[in-house]
C-alpha cells in the first residue's frame, strides 16, 4: 500500500469511529405509511410534531390528521378506551406519536427483521418519569399497546377479558411505563445516554448526539476495538514516515 492510500484508510477509520462517538445523521428513515423515506424539512403545512418541523422522518399529512383526529383514522384505535384521558396524559401519548413518526435517529433501532417497529430505545428516566406522572391517575385496559389490544371488525379494542385500571396499577412508575407500555420499543435509561420524545427545537435536535447501541456490553466491545484499529494503524502511519 502506498503512503497517500494509507493516509486515505487511516482517515476514513478515524471519522469512522468521530461518527460512532458523536453520532452521525442519519439519510434513511424507519418504513411506515406515514414515514418519508428519507428526513427532510417541513413547511407551514406541518400543523403538529414541531420539534421535527426542521428535520423530520413523517409527512406533513400525518401531522394534520393527527391534530384533527389523533389516531382514530390512522390506526382504527382510540386513545380513550377507557373513558376520556387527561390533556397532560394525551400530550405525553401524542409526543410518543410524533417521535415514532417523526425521529430520524431511530433508524439505528430499526432491526433489519422487524420492519417498520424499533426496539430498545433508551427514554430518559427523567421523561418516563414525567410521562407516569401525567398518565398514573388515567385509565387502560392492557399493558402493552402494541401486542395486547384485540382486532375486531378492524378496530383495535380492549379485550373481552380485560378490565380498565389506572397507569399506576398497571406500570408502578416511569420505568414500568417506558419498558412495557410499547412492549420492546422503549427502554428507561438512567445515563444521560437518552432520548427525549418532544424538545425545543430552535437548539437542535439532543437525540443526534445519542449513541446507538443495544446494551452496554455492545458498546463496550465496539469502542475499543476501533480505539485498537486507530492506534495500529497511526503506529503504522509513524513507522512509513521515519
Amino acid at each position: 500500500m502506498n503512503k497517500a492510500n494509507f493516509i486515505l484508510l487511516a482517515t476514513l477509520v478515524i471519522l469512522g469511529f468521530h461518527q460512532v462517538c458523536n453520532g452521525a445523521n442519519p439519510d434513511t428513515c424507519v418504513s411506515g405509511p406515514w414515514h418519508k423515506p428519507k428526513p427532510t424539512p417541513e413547511g407551514a403545512d406541518y400543523v403538529e410534531c414541531l420539534s421535527w418541523k426542521s428535520m423530520s422522518c413523517c409527512t406533513a399529512n400525518f401531522t394534520k390528521e393527527l391534530a384533527a383526529n389523533k389516531v382514530k383514522n390512522l390506526y382504527n384505535f382510540h386513545w380513550d378506551h377507557c373513558g376520556n384521558i387527561s390533556q397532560a396524559c394525551e400530550t405525553f401519548i401524542k409526543d410518543e406519536e410524533c417521535f415514532y413518526q417523526c425521529e430520524p435517529n431511530l433508524i439505528y433501532y430499526n432491526p433489519v427483521d422487524a420492519n417498520s417497529t424499533v426496539r430498545d430505545v433508551p427514554i430518559c428516566a427523567s421523561y418516563c418519569n414525567a410521562w407516569f406522572e401525567a398518565c398514573k391517575d388515567d385509565q387502560t385496559c392492557v399493558e402493552d399497546w402494541q401486542k395486547d389490544f384485540a382486532y375486531i371488525a378492524g378496530i383495535y379494542t380492549c379485550p373481552a377479558s380485560s378490565m380498565c385500571k389506572t397507569y399506576a396499577e398497571w406500570y408502578k412508575n416511569g420505568k414500568g411505563l417506558c419498558d412495557k407500555m410499547w412492549g420492546r420499543s422503549f427502554k428507561y435509561e438512567e445515563s444521560d445516554n437518552c432520548m427525549l420524545m418532544t424538545f425545543n427545537s430552535s437548539k437542535g435536535n439532543p437525540n443526534t448526539k445519542v449513541m446507538p447501541r443495544t446494551s452496554s456490553a455492545d458498546f463496550n466491545s465496539v469502542v475499543p476495538a476501533l480505539l485498537e484499529i486507530v492506534c495500529i494503524l497511526t503506529a503504522a502511519l509513524l513507522s512509513e514516515c521515519l
